[in-house]
């Protein structure tokens, strides 16, 4: 069985049960209707990642050599199979939950019709839609013929279209493709009738008028049902010393396009004939990678799904609280030189963070800013702000990481734009993708120059910044932001060494570092001393790190894990893990900040860091984690972390058999959900 091992679960199917409970989030009825519709697209979103990713991966690793495993010594090919069965059951729950929500969303006057189904004014609204709108970018693509078989985009839609020409002897057919524009809408908001609002899929939008389309052929019968493809999204980057990294990341990404074909999903009404041509001409053969579903694909576009002016069928606003140390203060530089602070998003504004950029930026002591990007929101706020501080002169250094998968486009268009801004621009370090969040600002105060750091768990991404649990130190403390500014050297002379006492920095010393905090930890529980460990991570997969916690657990230390997404240590077995829990927190943000605290016989050492417990973090990345030294934040780290732990109604359980059971415990007395006493918590601190 490829689901576990006795020593690991298999990460591949621990991420298909993170995925589960996001649809569980779908099946929860104390979430807003229209919310539940936007976690299926959620589900369906992260499904394509995983088969552009994870499954195209295994694929590789099949074909290169049967024999081949994965990291924790699972069959790749067993695996494939494991993934075919799981992602059955997920669909299949999926459809179940999507007609039950289209049922709820009736019985609230919302509703779903297709081509078929339009009255005779929504027919001409939708009709007139279609001709100012979808027509004049419509390119139907006629099969066969000897034309050769188009390359289909990624992570687009098509509507293969059976055309039956003649009648009765006579009959031929032609087969054709329509590829449903993504730059538009993928929901039709319809004229309101009665107080009841519909809807339709743009794919029903050029279903309705398919025979204006093909009306030179003059068909009998025109039929059209959605597919969708998904390609291996691995980048190949070429070894051409005269390229440089910009031309070798966009000569990859254009084969990215033309990547194998890792998902055919297809409408499962559609007719063998049909169905055989296209297996055959997209030379589709791996009974895995070809996926029944139904009339509609691209179900990701349900995060997009209208509101329809109904405020009673989504989330009440959380808009982000200000800092108490932060807000109304004319220098946030000066209140960083007060006292280290952090910021907890999306609790609490990112703005705070733009806003000391831009102050940054004008302020004729600060001589230098220095960051490092994975990735940024389009128009982002923290571009402009650099934009400004090299055009008034300061000298601004940016690390972009241009291997940020499905990125890669955005962040080489920003490089660009900083560069004709006059800021200095470099692409990482060669051999490591650079996943630090890191902020540098050096400003001349007397004699000499004083660096203020962030350090922080997520991108300096300003939307996913409202839905990310995120947490970033900033500070003044030298001891952490002089070695901040040890790692921007770094990135500017690589092939220098650096030694730090306070960062903990990949891919050097982090797998170290953090195994000899466990090894404290047993020696303490050795010695009859007070130890425990808390961990909150996103993903917790390399194989060593999981072994050292079973040592942990063994020696008696208590271990607390938050793992919001893959987990491959098995908790709760006698002999192996019985001092360890696990649970997993999935609600209406995003965990996403990692939290280690370790007792320290009594004198706890809490960090933050940009890495989860994975292979590729711990020895293949530049990832940073700071320690928290003042106490103050210490105790705040401390109340968070307890919240999420108190947590009822958002956190399951994770065990062996991956059963997403919720944590039930204090359920009887008082329901407690983290997101939103986490909420509450900050905005009483922000004294509203």
């Amino acid at each position: 069985m490829a689901k576990a091992t006795s020593e690991f679960i298999n990460r591949e199917i621990s991420w298909l049960s993170f995925n589960e409970r996001v649809l569980q989030e779908a099946q929860d009825k104390n979430n807003p209707l229209i919310e539940r519709v936007r976690f299926l697209g959620i589900f369906s979103n992260n499904l394509d990642e995983f088969f552009r990713v994870r499954v195209a991966t295994l694929r590789r690793m099949v074909d290169f050599n049967k024999r081949t495993r994965t990291d924790l010594l699972f069959d790749p090919a067993q695996t494939l199979k494991e993934i075919r069965s799981k992602v059955g059951d997920l669909q299949s729950a999926y459809n179940e939950t999507f007609a039950e929500i289209e049922n709820q969303l009736e019985a609230e006057n919302i509703l779903f019709v297709n081509h078929e189904e339009l009255s005779v004014t929504q027919r001409a609204f939708a009709e007139s839609y279609f001709r100012h709108k979808v027509r004049p970018n419509l390119v139907p693509i006629m099969l066969g013929g000897g034309n050769p078989f188009p390359e289909l985009a990624d992570d687009s839609i098509y509507l293969a279209v059976k055309l039956t020409i003649g009648k009765k002897d006579a009959v031929k057919y032609k087969y054709a493709l329509i590829e449903v524009p993504s730059y538009l809408p993928r929901f039709l908001v319809l004229p309101t009738v009665e107080g009841k609002s519909y809807v339709m899929w743009l794919d029903d939008v050029i279903r309705l008028k398919l025979m204006r389309l093909f009306s030179i052929f003059d068909p009998q019968e025109i039929t059209a049902y959605t597919i969708k493809i998904t390609r291996d999204a691995e980048l190949d980057i070429d070894d051409d010393i005269d390229k440089s990294l910009v031309e070798k990341m966009e000569k990859s990404l254009d084969r990215r396009k033309k990547g194998d074909y890792v998902r055919f999903l297809y409408d499962e009404r559609m007719p063998d004939d049909l169905l055989n041509y296209l297996q055959r001409k997209m030379k589709v053969k791996a009974k895995e990678n070809i996926i029944p579903g139904g009339i509609y694909h691209n179900r990701k576009d349900l995060m997009s799904f209208p509101n329809f002016g109904r405020d009673d069928l989504v989330y009440r606003p959380f808009p982000p609280r200000p800092h108490a140390d932060l807000v109304n203060k004319t220098s946030l530089i000066s209140e960083i030189r007060k006292r280290d602070i952090l910021l907890h998003y999306p609790y609490q504004r990112f703005t705070h963070f733009v806003d000391l950029l831009r102050e940054a930026a004008i302020d004729p002591n600060v001589k230098a800013i220095k960051l490092n990007i994975y990735r940024v929101s389009n128009n982002s706020q923290v571009i402009n702000a650099l934009i400004n501080a090299a055009r008034n002169g300061k000298r601004v250094d940016v690390i972009i990481e241009l291997q940020a998968r499905f990125d890669e486009k955005h962040n080489i268009k920003v490089s660009e734009q900083l560069r004709d801004a006059g800021a200095r621009v470099t692409f990482g370090v060669p051999g490591l993708k650079v996943h630090s969040k890191l902020a540098l600002i050096t400003r001349r105060e007397g004699r000499k120059d004083v660096h203020y750091a962030h350090v922080g768990t997520g991108n300096f991404h300003g939307k996913t910044a409202l839905i990310y649990g995120d947490t970033s130190l900033l500070t003044a403390d030298q001891r952490i932001a002089g070695e901040v500014a040890k790692v921007f050297d770094f990135f500017e002379n690589n092939y220098q060494r650096v030694t730090y006492r306070h960062l903990v920095v990949s891919p050097y010393s982090t797998r170290r570092k953090f195994v000899d905090l466990i090894n404290k930890e047993i020696k303490n529980a050795k010695e009859g001393k007070k130890a425990w460990i808390t961990i909150k991570l996103n993903n917790l997969v390399d194989a060593r790190m999981i072994r050292k916690l079973y040592d942990a657990s063994n020696a008696g230390v208590k271990v607390r894990l938050i793992v919001r997404g893959i987990c491959s240590l098995i908790p709760g077995v006698k002999g192996m893990s019985e001092n360890i829990q696990v649970t997993s927190i999935v609600g209406r943000f995003l965990e996403h900040s990692r939290v280690m605290v370790f007792c320290n016989d009594g004198q706890a050492l809490y960090y933050i860091s940009s890495a989860d417990w994975m292979t590729r973090n711990l020895d293949h990345r530049i990832e940073v984690s700071t320690p928290i030294y003042d106490p103050r934040l210490q105790s705040e780290l401390t109340e968070y972390l307890n919240m999420q732990f108190k947590d009822n109604v958002k956190s399951r359980i994770i065990d062996k058999n991956q059963r997403n059971k919720y944590v039930t415990a204090g359920r009887k007395k008082e329901e407690f959900n983290s997101q939103v006493e986490t909420y509450k918590y900050f905005r009483k601190r922000a004294g509203k």
